[in-house]
């Protein structure tokens, strides 16, 4: 995925300031949501219960990714675990997860048990995200995009057969872009990977380990005494 927030390098001990760098991802997180998304707002709690102040910019997910790869950030906020990512990230504990799955239109045919069952079927995907394991294993046919609303437009349009995208997030663009042809499409059950959310270090910053368990210690905190469940219920999950 999915998915992302950078955090600038943490400065000096009286200096706890971080600057959050976040791609468009609403309703998680995003430039125009209240408090820019319930994401956001849960890991600048988090962060704050470890004396850390912060600030938020946008960028494109590729650019924060391979930013943060390279060192050129310290911390991405959101990723999804891979054991081949751990070569360039550290994770931190998980936050709310990612249901991801397929859109379909309305009285399309379509079943499957397995990704080879949608091989007759073209299949929308996002430039630089991670799709589930199997998915491009499966010799699909796929349209790659810059942006999942693009895909559900495409999807609306006839374009395209299928939307991979997570549920949440396909909802919210259909209900703000497309509130008039919503019941047009319907989401597939059951999502075919449940994906937790990660604030990811980069292994390049200096002190990574300490801000990590800063920030899971922080993390902890806010979900033990109800201030994250209390947050989600603020925007509405």
């Amino acid at each position: 995925m999915m998915f992302c927030l950078l955090f600038g390098r943490a400065l000096a001990a009286d200096e706890q300031n971080i600057e959050i760098v976040a791609t468009e991802y609403p309703p998680y997180y995003g430039s125009e949501l209240q408090n820019k998304g319930f994401i956001t707002e849960i890991v600048a709690a988090a962060f704050d219960r470890s004396g850390y102040d912060t600030t938020v910019r946008f960028l494109p997910w590729q650019r924060a990714f391979d930013g943060t790869k390279a060192g050129k950030y310290t911390v991405l906020y959101t990723m999804w675990y891979r054991k081949e990512r751990e070569e360039w990230f550290e994770f931190s504990d998980a936050l709310p997860a990612n249901e991801v799955g397929f859109f379909k239109r309305v009285g399309d045919d379509i079943s499957f048990n397995n990704f080879e069952d949608l091989k007759p079927y073209t299949i929308g995907v996002v430039r630089g995200y991670v799709n589930p394991p199997g998915f491009d294993e499966a010799g699909l046919t796929t349209e790659v995009v810059d942006n999942d609303a693009l895909n559900l437009n495409k999807l609306l349009r006839g374009r395209i057969d299928l939307v991979l995208i997570d549920k949440i997030v396909g909802q919210h663009i259909l209900n703000i872009n497309h509130a008039q042809h919503k019941h047009e499409v319907e989401w597939m059950k059951p999502p075919v990977r449940v994906e937790t959310q990660h604030l990811v270090v980069s292994k390049r910053a200096t002190d990574s380990h300490a801000l990590l368990n800063d920030f899971n210690h922080g993390l902890a905190a806010v979900l033990a005494d109800g201030t994250a469940a209390q947050i989600m219920q603020k925007h509405g999950f």
